[in-house]
């Protein structure tokens, strides 16, 4: 029904290829600098130890801090790299397009708390995931752009959105499972006398002991998830509504919350860029390729160096082991470029 919360991780960490990394000397106490634009040691050095206050971020990352650093930095490059790149094209995004993409995502995680915890997994902290994914925002609107020349049928995309349609039509409902009809008829009573009891008659009497304590939450399904019987009652009940459903592990009595409908019109974008994925990134990655040989992309050598093959902030071969910034570089100003 959804697509693998991995594709959080590629779309926030998407590669920008920048094989021209300039010919000029990084600024005086920058971790980097692009074009005119210095990232300081202190803007990176808060970024890393913004995304390594959760614990469990800490331990993603392990001994390896050096290496999360010089991950961090490619983000603040890439930023620059993709902000310069929009404004050449004449293209720009608004606080609702990034709210699209962050709704897109949390569908595609379990919900907000859902792509929260991935965004972490990706040294990504709370305070820094609207940033970055203003910079997918961005991709998606750039690729937009470079492919709005080719055409793409009508019938093509209305089949690509029937096939996704478990993605586009969902419905979110709880529910309380049970051995006897007698049993859920008896709480089908209770909650409608008294729709505040849910949570805590699911904490009560479900067997569903994977959700009984979330107050049998099931979050967003689309058709297909589910028993049949279960999802014609959902689908066909308004948000709201309390009904019972019988499958094989017994009888359901569900709480309709939320019907949420993507309609093609809405989904079309989407939809286009999909069919247009190749084209859209080959076209990309030369656009951010010019971007970044015209800005110049220079890395202080304390961090490591650029590999173009790897398109990475990679350490020297002879300092592995290069120790953290120095505190009195990570006082520098902060860089006029968002974390």
């Amino acid at each position: 029904m959804t697509r693998t919360p991995r594709l959080l991780a590629l779309a926030i960490t998407a590669a920008v290829v920048l094989t021209g990394c300039g010919d000029g000397a990084v600024q005086a106490g920058a971790a980097a600098t692009v074009g005119e634009q210095r990232i300081t040691t202190s803007s990176l050095q808060a970024l890393v130890a913004r995304s390594l206050k959760d614990p469990g971020a800490q331990q993603t990352v392990g001994a390896d801090k050096p290496g999360f650093e010089r991950s961090a930095l490619r983000r603040l490059i890439t930023h620059v790299i993709i902000t310069e790149a929009a404004k050449s094209q004449g293209v720009s995004i608004d606080g609702a397009d990034v709210d699209a993409i962050y709704d897109r995502f949390a569908q595609q995680t379990g919900g907000e708390q859902g792509l929260k915890e991935a965004a972490l997994k990706q040294g990504i902290a709370e305070a820094d995931l609207r940033e970055a994914l203003s910079d997918v925002a961005l991709r998606d609107a750039l690729s937009d752009k470079l492919t709005s020349s080719l055409a793409v049928p009508e019938a093509t995309l209305k089949q690509a959105y029937q096939q996704s349609i478990a993605q586009y039509d969902q419905v979110r409902s709880a529910h309380i499972l049970v051995d006897t009809q007698a049993k859920a008829n008896q709480i089908l009573a209770s909650v409608k006398a008294d729709p505040t009891r849910f949570a805590t008659l699911a904490q009560q009497f479900s067997n569903d002991t994977s959700n009984k304590d979330k107050g049998g939450d099931l979050g967003f399904q689309g058709r297909g998830a589910r028993e049949k019987s279960f999802e014609d009652a959902i689908f066909t009940a308004k948000p709201g509504a309390f009904v019972i459903a019988k499958t094989q592990y017994g009888f359901h009595v569900i709480s309709v919350l939320e019907h949420r409908i993507t309609t093609f019109e809405q989904a079309r974008a989407e939809l286009r860029r999909g069919m247009l994925a190749q084209q859209g990134q080959t076209a990309l990655e030369s656009l951010l390729l010019k971007t970044a040989k015209d800005l110049g992309v220079s890395i202080n050598p304390r961090f490591g160096v650029w590999d173009p093959k790897s398109q990475q902030v990679v350490a020297l071969k002879s300092d592995v082991t290069k120790p953290s910034p120095r505190p009195e570089d990570a006082a520098e100003p902060t860089a006029p470029v968002a974390p």
